[in-house]
């Protein structure tokens, strides 16, 4: 077996593993997804009286949609941010200690994928915010302030 049937062998192995990756992440993502609505919805059950009180003094509908949808974009990209930090650092971490027999470990980011990633993720935190702001906006001021 020669160098170039081993490299092509190993990198059978990687992309299998790398396949495996990416489908623990997309399932990563369907749980965080419902994590920020679950999220937002505890906001919104919560906090009623603050956007009752919020549209009580002028805030448009319009306005608290965006702000809550602010909310959950924030709350994807701040676990994003983490996650990626995270995740470069033990992922560095971990491949240094594991290969570190075979040779020298690079350190090599693949930027684009990481920008995808929080791009997806920024999406997915907005569209976890729907059905949270959907409530919120159809509570009627007066009803949410007489909330106990």
């Amino acid at each position: 077996m020669g160098p170039a049937a081993e490299a092509a062998q190993f990198g059978q192995v990687v992309d299998v593993i790398l396949g495996i990756v990416v489908g623990l992440l997309a399932v990563a993502v369907v749980i965080a997804l419902i994590g920020v609505t679950n999220t937002l919805s505890l906001s919104v059950i919560e906090r009623t009286r603050e956007p009752a009180t919020l549209r009580a003094i002028g805030l448009s509908k319009e306005q608290l949609r965006g702000m809550l949808a602010g909310e959950g974009v924030l709350i994807a990209g701040v676990g994003a941010t983490l996650g990626i930090v995270l995740g470069l650092i033990f992922g560095w971490a971990g491949a240094a200690t594991a290969l570190s027999l075979m040779g020298d470990v690079r350190y090599a980011v693949a930027w684009t994928d990481v920008g995808a990633v929080v791009a997806i993720a920024l999406v997915a935190g907005l569209l976890a915010s729907v059905l949270p702001v959907r409530a919120a906006a159809r509570t009627s001021p007066v009803a949410a302030l007489g909330v106990e």
